[in-house]
């Protein structure tokens, strides 16, 4: 399945290579930019039902996303697999409801965390202490990309599992680029 998803990405333009600053504070000669695939229907289809048939594997009763690159995702996997959607934003919204988790809040249970790509796992962990002080029971979450720089050993700290569609080194190697 990870070759399918490499391909997806690849089509749509997902994988940049230049000198990017992460959301982690670090620098990478690569960048996987998810959100390009969102502009190709047919890839988005691709990743969004490899997703939705990890997610629905879990046994999650919710589907969230992590502010910004999850929330497609998110609305795409609950769709499929017809589960309530909520997001988490990176802080809370400083008008209207002043929410940190948007959607019915009468919505609770096991949800399962979905975001695009993840480097240490703090977006996603910031999205699980939201849920979990509001009420959800968070043990697993689902990324495209795993880029392998921590995230899954800093999430099992907190008790959640970490799946990945593919590691950034896969992505990579079905792209022939050197990870040097």
């Amino acid at each position: 399945m990870s070759g399918e998803i490499a391909k997806a990405l690849l089509r749509a333009g997902c994988l940049l290579q230049g000198e990017f600053k992460l959301s982690s504070g670090g620098v990478s000669r690569f960048y996987v930019d998810v959100r390009r695939v969102y502009s190709h229907p047919s890839e988005a289809k691709v990743v969004a039902g490899a997703l939705a048939e990890v997610a629905g594997k879990l046994g999650c009763d919710v589907v969230a996303g992590v502010e910004s690159g999850g929330i497609p995702l998110a609305t795409m996997v609950a769709f499929i697999l017809d589960k309530p959607l909520v997001y988490v934003r990176k802080k809370p919204k400083e008008h209207g409801t002043q929410r940190m988790i948007e959607g019915d809040p009468n919505v609770k249970g096991v949800a399962v965390v979905v975001d695009d790509v993840a480097t240490t796992g703090s977006s996603i962990l910031r999205a699980v202490s939201a849920l979990r002080e509001a009420g959800f029971s968070v043990g697993d979450a689902l990324v495209v990309v795993d880029r392998g720089e921590g995230a899954a050993q800093n999430l099992e700290k907190a008790g959640v599992r970490l799946h990945a569609l593919l590691t950034l080194k896969e992505l990579l190697e079905e792209a022939g680029a050197d990870e040097r």
